[in-house]
């Protein structure tokens, strides 16, 4: 028989395992804070046992989680459905934590009930990233039940902590050395093949000023003012960088979101103080570097004209990370192109995001990924009523266990 028709009869026959799978991880909340990580991993734990995959519960040491300042336990499943050997090996990652589910009265169904309607799964994590999880187990499992051998492994880390940066999730389980393979998928959409993400940068900017009474202005300096003039400056600089555009479909330019300030401590005092928070999201273009130092500039030309002005401009170190970038001849973005084509007939496109995720740990100690997964930006991802299409499941089951095949038999 066909490997193709093998594949996509196994992934028929697990329909309803596969949506019931989904369910049950929707069913056990894992809301990121605070991050309860004991019961979806025992899930789990017991789930990859019972369908043929290795597992590795990890759990971070304490004093790593204390360091980090965080208040519950964290911990990693990782789970390996081994080959024969000598072939080369595929990783699949996808997150435990969701973010809150918020006001349940908002969600038209039970944000933790996974009930299906419409075509339909529901409930908080059903795309992100729980949809995705689903599938990428679900896609082993089918290649294994197709009878078709395999050589290389297949590894899922299912890791936490991604809603706050993922240090001690996918971060900790590379540091340690603890994945192996050649090549790696992290979450993503089913509409589209994401190669390259952006850098994130973000800044504290103090404005310092003197504080005097209202009905004596000129005694002291006004450091929301001062902090206005800077918010113009940043303003231009976002104009320039707006001409700079990226060569990565998708990615557009760099950003910065002017997003929190506050000052002042009273409307007839004069304001001694003034701060402003921005998000940079950075092209592969441009580097951490390369904006920080254009910031000081525009800042130092400001404070050169002014010279009441006092600017203080700080990294908020936990949110820094480069540009993440997987070349556009990778073997992996044509395996999957391959896969997509034998299961739709047609191709998606290759673009960058503005966004991050998790893909940057792997690239970093040297496991070239992309983003890919099911479900789609319309889910209502991180809202109200979150949702996984069923037979967009379905569908990007079978791609990621066609890809399973190009990549490892």
């Amino acid at each position: 028989m066909d490997m193709r028709i093998q594949i996509d009869n196994a992934v028929e026959s697990m329909r309803e395992e596969i949506f019931e799978f989904l369910q049950h991880l929707i069913q056990i909340p894992s809301e990121n804070p605070l991050g309860e990580y004991g019961p979806i991993s025992e899930f789990l734990h017991k789930a990859l046992l019972e369908l043929g995959f290795e597992v590795q519960v990890v759990n971070v040491p304490e004093e790593r989680v204390k360091q980090e300042g965080l208040p519950t336990p964290r911990i990693n499943v990782i789970a390996t459905m081994r080959g024969s050997g000598q072939g080369r090996s595929l990783v699949f990652n996808a997150h435990l934590d969701t973010v809150p589910a918020g006001n349940p009265a908002e969600w038209t169904y039970p944000p933790f009930s996974g009930e299906r309607a419409n075509g339909k799964i529901y409930g908080r994590g059903a795309t992100d990233s729980k949809g995705r999880l689903a599938a990428y187990i679900m896609s082993a499992v089918a290649l294994k039940r197709s009878g078709i051998p395999f050589r290389g492994n297949i590894t899922i880390a299912a890791t936490c902590d991604e809603e706050t940066g993922g240090v001690l999730g996918a971060g900790y389980v590379n540091e340690q050395g603890m994945i192996e393979g050649d090549m790696v998928v992290v979450e993503g959409y089913s509409n589209q093949i994401v190669r390259a993400m952006a850098g994130v940068m973000q800044l504290r900017i103090q404005s310092i000023g003197v504080p005097a009474h209202a009905a004596f202005k000129w005694k002291g300096v006004n450091a929301v003012e001062k902090m206005a003039a800077v918010i113009q400056g940043l303003s231009g600089l976002q104009r320039e960088l707006e001409r700079e555009t990226s060569a990565v479909p998708g990615m557009r330019y760099t950003s910065l979101n002017m997003g929190l300030i506050h000052g002042g401590s009273k409307v007839n005092v004069v304001p001694g103080y003034c701060e402003l928070e921005v998000d940079f999201r950075i092209i592969p273009e441009h580097s951490l570097d390369d904006i920080y130092t254009r910031v000081e500039a525009v800042i130092q030309g400001l404070m050169s004209r002014d010279p009441q002005m006092n600017i203080r401009i700080h990294r908020i170190t936990e949110f820094q990370t480069e540009p993440t970038i997987t070349g556009e001849d990778s073997p992996l973005i044509a395996e999957l192109q391959t896969a997509i084509s034998e299961v739709t007939g047609a191709e998606l496109p290759v673009v960058g995001m503005l966004g991050q995720s998790d893909t940057r740990w792997f690239v970093k100690h040297g496991i070239p990924g992309i983003n890919f997964g099911p479900g789609t930006n319309d889910n209502n991802i991180h809202g109200y009523d979150e949702f996984m299409d069923m037979e967009d499941l379905i569908q990007t089951t079978k791609i990621l266990t066609v890809l399973q095949k190009n990549v490892v038999v």
